[in-house]
């Protein structure tokens, strides 16, 4: 049981649930779903940027998210989409490293 809630936390359904959150937020201009999506990233960038001893800038992406909700609480969607590429970039990236191997 343990094995299987660590794999749904730190591995793709989560990251699918964010990308949707996030992509939900953008489309919709609503903040709430950037924020969640926020709070739900934390665990598997950190665990993908080596958490304690940082070895990636993957710990970045919560704060690429937030700042693209407070942009859109702010009512400055252009600003929120471009810090939102980050984001989506880093799980492309992801992505493609995986479905590489």
């Amino acid at each position: 049981m343990l094995e299987l809630s660590v794999a749904f936390f730190l591995g793709w359904p989560m990251i699918l649930i964010t990308v949707i959150l996030a992509a939900i937020g953008l489309f919709r201009s609503d903040f709430r779903f950037l924020l969640a999506s926020t709070l739900l990233t934390v665990p598997y960038s950190w665990f993908l940027s080596g958490f304690p001893l940082v070895r990636s800038p993957a710990f970045l992406m919560p704060v690429f998210l937030f700042c693209s909700a407070w942009a859109m609480r702010r009512s400055r969607e252009m600003l929120a989409w471009i810090l939102a590429v980050p984001f989506f970039l880093m799980v492309f990236l992801l992505f493609s490293i995986v479905s590489g191997q």
